[in-house]
């Protein structure tokens, strides 16, 4: 099986993983996104009350308007202000029905490697497709194979530490139980 014919696995149906998906299409690479939640912009359906800081015309992608565009998509007025609700239902959801099954709902993706390779055997690593190891909702588990793997689930489940260079700020973790990284 040649490159060409292997997807691009897009972890996250959220606004990155959905515009990544998008961009590839444009570029004609076939991208799989795998989403662990139910539904588009699972993360951000849990803020649904809060608004954005940014106009609908600065959260939308080109790339997804123009797969949007034949669906019969209502842009909607770039100047106003969506809701986490909004973003969610008026262009992350139709985005991820444009893109069809290409994107699959209840996939956690639990492991990344590349084929044939472990801690051991790693000649002609780079050289190597991916192997993504997923498991869905219902209890199946399945191994896809991918030219590149782009990791766009968020810190939302996981947020960074308040530190720098990706450590917890010292006396973060002694803190941890009045310490919240959600939006209020």
């Amino acid at each position: 099986m040649s490159t060409q014919q292997i997807p691009v696995v897009v972890i996250g149906a959220g606004p990155v993983g959905l515009a990544a998906a998008a961009h590839l299409v444009e570029q004609d690479l076939e991208p799989l996104v795998l989403e662990a939640g139910p539904s588009a912009g699972t993360a951000v359906r849990e803020w649904s009350h809060v608004r954005l800081f940014s106009p609908w015309g600065e959260v939308t992608d080109p790339a997804a308007e123009k797969l949007l565009a034949p669906t019969g998509w209502a842009e909607p007025d770039a100047a106003a202000y969506p809701s986490g609700g909004d973003w969610a239902e008026q262009y992350l959801q139709p985005l991820a029905e444009a893109l069809g099954d290409r994107v699959r709902f209840g996939a956690t993706v639990t492991g990344v490697a590349r084929a044939g390779r472990d801690r051991v055997v790693d000649t002609d690593r780079e050289a190597q497709p991916y192997v993504v190891h997923v498991r869905y909702a219902d209890g199946r588990e399945e191994r896809v194979t991918a030219r590149a793997v782009v990791d766009a689930s968020g810190t939302w489940a996981i947020p960074g530490p308040a530190g720098g260079s990706g450590l917890p700020a010292l006396g973060e973790q002694a803190a941890a139980d009045r310490i919240t990284y959600r939006v209020p």
